[in-house]
């Protein structure tokens, strides 16, 4: 019977033979924090402001969290620590009590940012990736892409 390598856990009387596949990237610090979201800004589409403009009460529904967009800049003269600004995107669905005693829904785009502050490295090296960039427009070809990730680090001193 030929051997196999198999994901998972392995037996302890069983030679390890185990197919992995890891990510990693450096790790220095991170972060976890709850917000309380209040007064965002909602952006109706034009059939929503309508049935808002008519209405009598609202009571929120729902809001599902879209898109997040992160983006990272050095702090200055504090080597080593980073700025995160984070931008999320939520789609917020909620109904609306007409006049009529009828129920209409509405729904928009809210968007809110969160900042903060991480230490990622004191190190000198200039860092190169193969990633694809943001600016690359095309969603099926990020989507389909399954290219392997490179990184070539160099220390400068």
């Amino acid at each position: 019977m030929p051997s196999r390598p198999a994901p998972g856990p392995v037996p302890s009387d069983v030679s390890i033979r185990e197919a992995v596949c890891v990510h990693t990237s450096k790790i220095y610090d991170s972060c976890k924090d709850k917000d309380c979201l209040e007064d965002l800004r909602v952006y109706l589409t034009q059939t929503s402001q309508a049935n808002l403009d008519n209405g009598l009460n609202v009571r929120a529904r729902s809001a599902e969290l879209l898109w997040a967009s992160p983006m990272v800049e050095p702090v200055s003269f504090n080597r080593g620590y980073y700025t995160v600004d984070i931008r999320f995107y939520y789609k917020i669905r909620a109904d609306v009590c007409m006049s009529s005693g009828l129920i209409a829904p509405i729904e928009g785009l809210a968007s809110f940012t969160k900042r903060v502050l991480l230490f990622g490295s004191e190190g000198s090296a200039k860092i190169f990736t193969s990633d694809i960039g943001p600016s690359c427009v095309d969603r099926n070809v990020i989507d389909s892409s399954n290219l392997p990730r490179a990184v070539v680090e160099i220390t400068v001193r």
